[in-house]
């Protein structure tokens, strides 16, 4: 289970590394491309840009719902062994209490 943490935490950080870069870098390289003149090459940067832009987004999307059904799967594995132990506990619970009372039969004969 910790190698998908460590995975998922990497995993974040670089979606934030390029949520704190890839929109300056893409507004820069639209900035240039306009103050040069380049008529054409605007279009296609701005273009680009876009689709880009909604390409990482939809990726996004789909690996962030891909996390979110890890975790959910990660809690029921989590709430089906705590359902093994509270099971477990009971049984020794009920062990003990038969040795208990197997005891006090054994010392009161």
């Amino acid at each position: 289970m910790q190698n998908h943490h460590d995975k998922t935490k990497r995993q974040v950080k670089y979606w934030q590394y390029a949520a704190w870069t890839l929109p300056f870098v893409a507004l820069a390289i639209i900035s240039l491309t306009h103050f040069i003149g380049w008529e054409t090459w605007l279009a296609v940067s701005i273009t680009s840009t876009v689709l880009i832009f909604f390409s990482v987004a939809v990726f996004w999307w789909w690996w962030a719902l891909d996390k979110i059904i890890l975790i959910f799967k990660s809690f029921e594995e989590t709430a089906r062994s705590l359902g093994l132990i509270q099971k477990e506990i009971v049984e020794t619970k009920n062990e003990l209490q038969k040795s208990h009372s197997d005891r006090e039969r054994r010392e009161q004969d």
